[in-house]
């Protein structure tokens, strides 16, 4: 059977820049789809790479780590290139179950040489990468330096002090392993090369379990001298005289809530990311230019809004509408319709989405467009014909031919939208590469642009449309624009904060083969350069040297400040944060499920409500809501939230998350021997009696204090407990829903 590949994601609110240091603020506008990497597979007559190279080659690498598995054990699979790089890669992987617990690798190797460009292996034994972590942060970075030397010289690579900053971290559960995570870049002439790195992961138990590298050879490469550079205060002097900031809403997601949070910033205006260090050129999206790129005004799309496309769309109607818009040469490829699923997105609007196929070849593509119901729009496109149909031609279509083709498509498929979207503000993106143009249109409210909303359209070299995103976010939150500090007063900020860091940069071009050496701008050395239009105060923190606050407790201060760190324990106020005060059933299970779970839980579409008091609006609707799913609280008219939780009633809740509910609920084959067991309410003496037994609560000199409640300080032991005895016991719960 051929070999399918899920594609057609369009990432809506991720910034491109030219260089790892673009400033985010400055490149927010111009978002380009994910870069997709397209497997085209290598036939085995071609190439003579075995699997028994392969696995001489881990070895070689390895020669202590993976000797538990057997060659017989290892399984490879043909080779591939991509699109845009044609050197082979080979895969080769193990799956083992060793004393019940599955363990697994995969290794990525590329070219004739074998280079390892990637791998993730999951050992048997995390228990000592479970807070208390066995190794600290430093202590791990020691031994990644040591593992970044199996593949390079380590003194040719810098370790990247602020590389938390170019990705998302999500939260991880408090049950799955620490992990640490290195970012190194190459130097070359003691600079950074900016957009190259290896990045590896340890856990806290000292194993390697990770390894990912877009470091390429330099050995061909040409790169700026630094005797021909600019002097750095010159530079400083010419983005300093050319710095403009400009308003804008920026829309701060927290995937825990499923709450989207609008504030006011001020953001640097100008296009540029950068300044050429040898000649003053503007570095842009699209390369170098003499001339500081314009600040765009706002202009509609449209003045006037728009009738929709069609006034109510069946499924059948949305299936047909597929059939003749994916249409290609039966030729060149046969087009499948699997599936038409309706749905309700977050904005409560329902949602045709068309699953598709394409196959040619010895294989197929597969993705799907959506179709706004009520509108007949389309909402979500990505063209994956590109995949089998080959265009020779090389001459793309100019920026303004492809912008105005970008406008008449918004036009003729989701022309209602179009009222409340400016044209781009900021340059396009130009894919060397796919020739592909990339728009941004974003959302105007109140006159200025919405930092992480717009429409985004791609267009091809022939003026075909690429791919296209609509999602207007409900937000009814918008904060006022009368009462933000002056542009100038922001402005002054600004330069104060303002420095240059030398970097090697490679344009995105077809040669590929030179570095441009550049100054690039940062704000008190951060690239979140966003200043809070209300306060004036920067929105990021500015001053990591500064010794964090931390939690005082004369018991149960590590845990606390170990749930603080990790975003788990939401404290506004540490000096006055009282952590023996009585916790809410609200905020017990806030903690509980942040702690336990990846903490996104949606909003519940579709759904019925749980409890009449809580609500859709209600900040824990999303957190009541998880919570009835994993089984831990029952649906009924009401749930005191903020009632405070009692020891018994936590009691209950544990042994439900370790799911040993079955086994707690035949209450008569348990006894009690706390002296104040007569008190306890006999519905839970098998949960106490788990929860005692195991370790998630202590007795209190021999009374269990039942009807007492848990204090905040109580329950970040018994968090972290019971964390430890889920991995422990292997408790099947990625609560990802």
């Amino acid at each position: 059977m051929g070999k399918f590949k899920k594609l057609g994601i369009i990432l809506t609110s991720t910034a491109f820049s030219v260089g790892i240091l673009a400033p985010i603020s400055q490149a927010s506008a111009n978002v380009k789809e994910g870069s997709e990497r397209i497997e085209i597979q290598v036939a085995s007559t071609e190439t003579k790479i075995t699997k028994n190279m392969l696995i001489k080659k881990l070895r070689s690498l390895f020669p202590e780590e993976f000797k538990f598995v057997a060659d017989q054990d290892f399984n490879s699979g043909p080779g591939h290139f991509y699109r845009d790089d044609t050197t082979v890669r080979y895969e080769l992987n193990f799956y083992k179950t060793i004393k019940g617990k599955d363990v697994h690798g995969s290794f990525v190797f590329k070219g004739d040489d074998l280079e390892l460009e990637n791998f993730y292996y999951q050992p048997a034994n995390i228990a000592e990468a479970i807070y208390p972590a066995k190794y600290s942060e430093n202590e791990a970075q020691k031994i990644a330096q040591k593992f970044l030397g199996k593949f390079a010289n380590a003194d040719n690579y810098k370790l990247r002090d602020n590389y938390n900053e170019y990705g998302f971290n999500m939260t991880r559960p408090l049950s799955e392993p620490i992990t640490y995570s290195y970012v190194y870049s190459p130097i070359y002439n003691g600079v950074l090369i900016g957009d190259q790195s290896i990045t590896i992961n340890v856990l806290a138990n000292g194993e390697v379990t990770g390894m990912s590298s877009n470091a390429e050879s330099i050995s061909k490469a040409s790169f700026d001298s630094l005797d021909q550079k600019k002097k750095e205060e010159d530079m400083l002097a010419q983005v300093r005289d050319n710095l403009a900031v400009e308003l804008r809403y920026y829309i701060d997601y927290d995937y825990r809530s499923d709450q989207r949070n609008v504030k006011l910033v001020y953001a640097p205006a100008t296009g540029f990311n950068g300044v050429h260090a040898l000649n003053g050129q503007w570095q842009t999206a699209n390369g170098f230019t003499e001339q500081l790129p314009k600040t765009k005004s706002i202009e509609k799309i449209s003045a006037q809004p728009l009738p929709p496309r069609k006034n109510g769309m069946t499924a059948t109607e949305a299936e047909e509408f597929a059939k003749n818009f994916l249409k290609v040469d039966e030729s060149k490829a046969k087009l499948t319709i699997d599936l038409v699923d309706e749905r309700e997105n977050d904005n409560g609007e329902t949602i045709y989405s068309v699953n598709y196929t394409y196959m040619y070849g010895n294989g197929g593509s597969g993705s799907s467009l959506e179709i706004n119901k009520a509108t007949g729009e389309l909402v979500q496109y990505h063209d994956l014909s590109r995949d089998f149909l080959i265009n020779n031609k090389v001459n793309a279509i100019s920026k303004d031919a492809a912008l105005k083709k970008a406008t008449d498509y918004l036009k003729e498929w989701a022309p209602s939208y179009l009222h409340e979207y400016s044209m781009p503000i900021e340059d396009a993106v130009f894919d060397q590469y796919s020739k592909e143009y990339y728009f941004t249109f974003p959302r105007i409210m109140n006159g200025i642009a919405v930092v992480g909303d717009g429409l985004h359209v791609g267009i091809g070299s022939d003026g075909s449309l690429r791919s296209l995103s609509v999602y207007k976010q409900k937000i009814d939150n918008w904060q006022p624009i009368n009462n933000v500090i002056s542009a100038d007063k922001a402005k002054e900020a600004y330069s104060k904060a303002l420095t240059l860091q030398l970097q090697y940069v490679k344009q995105d071009s077809e040669s590929k083969l030179h570095y441009d050496l550049v100054y690039a701008p940062t704000y008190n050395g951060s690239l979140y350069n966003q200043i809070d239009a209300i306060s004036g105060e920067w929105l990021t923190n500015v001053d990591d040297s500064k010794e964090k606050p931390a939690i005082s407790h004369p018991t149960a201060a590590k845990e606390l400040n170990y749930l603080f760190n990790q975003n788990v324990l939401d404290v506004k106020d540490i000096a006055n944060f009282n952590a023996d005060a009585a916790v809410t059933k609200g905020e017990a299970l806030k903690i509980l499920l942040h702690s336990l779970t990846y903490g996104y839980y949606g909003n519940g579409d579709g759904e019925k409500q749980s409890f009449n008091n809580i609500d859709k609006k209600h900040p824990l609707y999303g957190v009541v809501e998880q919570a009835v799913k994993m089984g831990i609280i029952q649906p009924a008219n009401q749930f005191a939230l903020d009632a405070t939780l009692t020891r018994q009633e936590f009691a209950e809740w544990s042994i439900k998350l370790l799911q040993l509910d079955n086994v707690a609920k035949y209450k008569d084959i348990y006894k009690l021997n706390f002296a104040d067991a007569s008190s306890i309410d006999p519905a839970y003496t098998g949960y106490i009696a788990l929860a005692n037994g195991i370790g998630l609560i202590d007795a209190q000199q021999n009374n269990f204090n039942a009807t007492k409640s848990v204090s905040y300080a109580d329950l970040a032991v018994s968090t972290v407990r019971l964390a430890k005895a889920i991995q422990e016991n292997k408790v099947d719960r990625n609560f990802y829903y």
